[in-house]
This record gives structure tokens, C-alpha cells and sequence, in this order.
């Protein structure tokens, strides 16, 4: 038993030995099976090895969305931008580029490459067109009359995208100074406006128990008790106050950053709107 073991270790050393681990084809087996184990930094050292061997667009690619799929898109740029027109996978590049300029918030040359990608006369144009106008919901530059921002989506996306534009051009926003004259008028309907509703209803108790506490104190000439009610009563009505306009602030950031979320996740489904393809079939 002892000898077949060693006659096996023996064999698979000497197998080992007779395999070229640095060979380039073996360093492209190894990067690619990096690749689709979403193992992409080690997968980038891999390819790089590799392209010292052979200048290949497929593996310059690889290398750009492998950055890309870790969310370091200033580096994906600098590869996609190192494929040459000729390259079967330029196209690609282009509209690959467009989701690392939406994903680094850089909208200007974002809507430079759009008409690039025009002029290119690409098939991924009308894609192109779809992450411009989805561009125009979370930046400030003025957007698109509505026909024309929805122009490039089909009828299944259209709704959707419909609903974004209506709250983006007219947002659900709670107004700070109707928020104080409501809490100035009756304390907590501020904060009620504003959707606060548990902490509107309390307001109004606390602030008219202190008044009661107060008028009732007065009447029956016990003053010094009826002077903290009042000064008590006068600081919980004017904080009520603030507060509403700050819950109103609260309120219309909450708006914001749920819009936000909202289109980020919807064309994040969507795969940013770039076709399907599987390197690791």
C-alpha cells in the first residue's frame, strides 16, 4: 500500500513538472476561471500577464468590466478606452463607458459620449438614449419636455419611466413655511401636514395641557405655578414650531433619496440598458 502511494506522489509530480504553468494558454484558463468566480482582481494580474504574450481585445475587455463589476470605473474608463474602432467589441465599450459615467456622476461627457455613440451609427444607440434620459432624473440640468424624455422606452418601460419624470418635475415636496404657520395656528397639525402624525397628535396634547395647566392657575391666583406653565407652554408651542419646519425638511430629503433609490434600482435591473452577454459559458 505504501509503495502505490508514493508511486502516486511520484506521478503527479512529475506530471506537475511537465505542465507549463506560465504558458500563455494556461495563464488565460486560469484568469478566465478567476473571472467567473468573480475573483476580478487576481483575474485583472492574470490577463495583464497574459496580454505581455498576446495583444488581445477580448481579454482588454475582460480586464475593463472586471473593474467595471468591482465599482472602480475611473479604471474600467482607461481600459474600455484602450480598444481600437476596429475591435469587434468597440461598440460595447462605448455603452460600457456610459454606465461608469452615470455610476461617477460625470453627466457632461456622459452626454458626449451619447452623441459619440450617434455618430458611430452604433446598434446600441437606442440605449444609449435610455441611460441619457435617465441621467437627466438625477442630475440638475434642466430636463427634457416630456415627450422627448420618453421617447427612446418601449411601452413595457414607459410607465415607469413616466412616473419618474412626474416626480422629478413635480416632486411631493411638504412646505417649510406652511409647515410653522400650521403648527402656529394649531400645535402638531405642522408636523400632521408633514405626514409626522404620531408626534403632530402629541404636540397638540402637550401644548394644550400646558395651557390648561396655565389658564387654571391663573384663575385660581396660584401665579407662580401659572407663570412656569405659561413659560413652559411658550417654549413647547415655539419648539412645536421649529419643529415642523424641520420635520418638514426631514420629510422632503426622505423624498429625495427615495427617488434617488428608486432610479438607481430600476436601471440597475434593467443592466443599465446594455445587452446580455456570458464570458463565462
Amino acid at each position: 500500500m505504501k509503495i502505490f502511494i508514493i508511486q502516486i506522489i511520484i506521478s503527479t509530480v512529475v506530471l506537475a513538472q511537465s505542465v507549463d504553468f506560465n504558458s500563455p494558454e494556461n495563464i488565460k484558463l486560469f484568469a478566465d476561471y478567476l473571472f467567473c468566480d468573480h475573483d476580478y482582481l487576481r483575474a485583472i494580474d492574470e490577463y495583464e500577464k497574459y496580454l505581455n504574450f498576446f495583444d488581445n481585445d477580448t481579454i482588454r475587455f475582460k480586464i475593463a468590466l472586471a473593474f467595471s463589476l468591482m465599482d472602480e470605473h475611473t479604471n474600467a474608463l482607461k481600459n474600455f478606452n484602450k480598444l481600437s474602432e476596429a475591435s469587434q467589441l468597440y461598440q460595447l465599450s462605448q455603452i460600457e463607458e456610459l454606465k461608469s459615467f452615470f455610476k461617477l456622476k460625470l453627466f457632461p461627457q456622459l452626454s458626449s459620449k451619447v452623441s459619440e455613440i450617434h455618430n458611430l451609427k452604433s446598434e446600441y444607440s437606442l440605449s444609449a438614449d435610455k441611460i441619457l434620459s435617465i441621467s437627466y432624473l438625477l442630475n440638475n440640468y434642466s430636463i427634457p419636455a416630456e415627450k422627448l424624455f420618453l421617447a427612446p422606452f418601449n411601452d413595457q418601460e414607459k410607465p415607469i419611466v413616466q412616473n419618474f419624470y412626474l416626480r422629478k418635475t413635480n416632486p411631493d415636496y411638504k412646505s417649510e413655511i406652511l409647515a410653522g404657520v400650521y403648527s402656529a395656528i394649531i400645535p402638531g397639525l405642522g408636523k400632521i401636514y408633514t405626514e409626522n402624525y404620531s408626534d403632530g397628535i402629541t404636540a397638540f396634547l402637550i401644548t394644550g395641557i400646558f395651557s390648561y395647566l396655565a389658564y387654571t392657575n391663573f384663575e385660581h391666583r396660584h401665579l407662580t405655578r401659572a407663570w412656569i406653565f405659561t413659560v413652559a407652554g411658550a417654549g413647547f408651542y415655539a419648539g412645536n414650531i421649529y419643529g415642523s419646519v424641520a420635520s418638514a425638511q426631514i420629510f422632503n430629503v426622505k423624498i429625495n433619496f427615495d427617488f434617488i433609490n428608486d432610479v438607481n434600482s430600476f436601471i440597475e435591473a434593467k443592466n443599465y440598458f446594455i445587452p446580455e452577454y456570458d464570458f463565462c459559458k
